[in-house]
């Protein structure tokens, strides 16, 4: 008889977000203005939402939320992380593994940067559905959001530092994840303004072979925007010019995730 490994839940469903209450690292660390929540629903879910600020900072922008510190798991025995979302507003988003312990604070209070490991995705899909009103003869489009599942086997994190993509981090230590992070980033200008997704799950999980045929059946979106200099010079310039320094925080690829419509 075989024996199917259960899912690790790390948050939501049978653990809640919060309490303890999420850390918030905004650009306001860096003098810009935007700021996100992280606050929690009914039946173990929580709410990413915030507002995103392109202006203070010259197009650039970045609001996150992290788990405590205090948090270790080995999650050496699946195959990846699976994320739930019960809504999306259809934007990409960027979640975070860091298997390192934090290494203190700089002089301005501030924690000092660790590698961390990052897969972009859409949460949710926007549709379109048109609906008629008075006589018939305005239609009207209106976007909803369908529930999303999103599926990152470990292969696909990439380690970074401060934003830039770090070739040789060596392999995402499964074994010593030590925090979660969940961010709304401007990659310059290509998103801003008001964000907002329902949380549903975080868990890792052990494929199966059923796993393995669903995965082959649903639909693949590689959703990839390139902002590295040689693709799209537009999407790497604000203001007119490249910034440089800690404003590489902002960059980053963007790689291939998989969706599933519930």
């Amino acid at each position: 008889m075989t024996t199917v490994l259960s899912p690790h839940i790390l948050f939501g469903s049978s653990k809640p977000f919060v309490p303890p209450a999420w850390t918030t690292t905004d650009d306001r660390i860096r003098g810009g203005a935007s700021i996100s929540h992280l606050d929690p629903l009914p039946n173990n879910c929580a709410r990413f939402y915030g507002h995103l600020d392109t202006s203070t900072l010259g197009g650039a922008g970045f609001a996150s939320q992290f788990s405590p510190e205090d948090g270790s798991w080995d999650l050496s025995a699946y195959d990846g992380i699976e994320l739930e979302f019960q809504e999306g507003d259809g934007k990409v988003y960027t979640f975070i593994l860091k298997d390192e312990e934090m290494s203190g604070k700089r002089d301005d209070g501030r924690e000092k940067a660790v590698i961390s490991w990052e897969v972009e995705f859409r949460a949710g899909q926007r549709e379109e559905e048109e609906k008629e009103e008075g006589d018939g003869s305005e239609a009207i489009k209106k976007e909803k959001s369908a529930p999303t599942r999103v599926w990152v086997p470990w292969e696909d994190f990439k380690a970074t530092y401060r934003g830039k993509e770090k070739k040789d981090a060596g392999e995402l230590k499964t074994g010593e994840v030590k925090r979660v992070g969940i961010m709304m980033r401007s990659y310059f200008g290509m998103q801003e303004g008001d964000f907002d997704i329902e949380l549903k799950s975080i868990l890792a999980r052990k494929l199966t072979d059923g796993d393995e045929a669903r995965r082959a059946s649903v639909l693949m979106r590689n959703f990839q925007v390139s902002i590295s200099g040689s693709t799209d010079e537009e999407t790497q310039r604000s203001n007119g010019e490249r910034k440089k320094g800690w404003l590489e925080f902002f960059f980053g690829p963007l790689y291939g995730f998989t969706t599933i419509t519930a």
